[in-house]
């Protein structure tokens, strides 16, 4: 089938904190694991792909996986299917020892025509730019707001196609996007402009914001914007610092700038996110 008719069904999603092997196992689900934090390495069929912030791998039901972990790593961890055939079992599969695996309760593999390379196994490195989707997806699943089912399913979605769509672009772009992001992930708490990006890169800072564009379907400002809040969301769950304080180090104008963007991408407060 062609991207364009997948419809997922989110069955799990959480951020879950790994500090021993785990695996060999197989899932019932396709499964996505990003890196949040910390080093790993992810053997998948064989291959063994190196994990650190930004990295993600993504499979069908059935595919042997075991991820040993560098003391502890942090993943965002998604199990889920292509479509909604399966969307009246509500509860996740949990993964099984492959010793254990039952091939006839799996899920079917489905094949694209548009986007082969999501048929088998795949590695993607310094994908940052998702990482304010899947964030999202994280908080819709957990919270259980109203129709978060078809929210998580379009986010997914749209996962999909920008990570389909960034494999497909030639490998100089790729490269010097991936050190833009890596610049401004660096220097998130400064002043960030188009223009700093320019002086710094040596290219003109409209050609930067098309390349951005193309590539990860959001403007720099628009990046630079969703990787401060995706930091923030982090600071307000696992730090006491104080909302001007997570403002402040993270390049905002003001506490209230920072509030009003906030809410703009998230739909509430950053203290309606603390309290709850």
């Amino acid at each position: 089938m062609e991207l364009i008719h997948a419809n997922p069904f989110v069955r799990f999603a959480d951020k879950l904190c790994f500090s021993f092997q785990r695996g060999p196992s197989k899932t019932y689900d396709c499964r996505l694991l990003y890196c949040v934090e910390g080093n790993a390495s992810v053997e998948l069929s064989g291959e063994t792909y190196s994990m650190h912030h930004g990295s993600m791998v993504l499979f069908q039901p059935g595919t042997e996986y075991t991820i040993y972990p560098d003391e502890t790593v942090d993943l965002i961890v998604f199990d889920f299917d292509l479509t909604q055939d399966f969307s009246n079992i509500a509860t996740s599969m949990i993964p099984s020892p492959t010793s254990a695996f039952v091939p006839e309760q799996a899920h079917p593999v489905l094949s694209f025509s548009d986007a082969e390379l999501y048929d088998e196994p795949v590695f993607f490195d310094n994908v940052t730019f998702i990482e304010p989707l899947l964030r999202e997806i994280v908080s819709e699943f957990q919270e259980k707001r109203l129709y978060y089912a078809g929210k998580t399913s379009t986010l997914l979605k749209s996962v999909l196609f920008e990570l389909a769509r960034y494999s497909k672009l030639d490998t100089k772009s790729n490269t010097l996007v991936t050190q833009i992001m890596q610049y401004i992930d660096a220097n998130i708490s400064g002043q960030i402009t188009n223009g700093d990006l320019g002086v710094y890169f040596n290219y003109n800072p409209n050609y930067l914001n098309r390349l951005m564009l193309r590539h990860t379907g959001k403007t720099l400002h628009k990046y630079v914007l969703q990787q401060r809040i995706a930091l923030s969301l982090k600071l307000i769950q696992t730090t006491n610092m104080t909302i001007a304080e997570i403002a402040m180090q993270l390049g905002f104008n003001s506490p209230s700038h920072f509030s009003y963007c906030f809410k703009k991408e998230m739909g509430f407060s950053p203290m309606q996110f603390r309290s709850e």
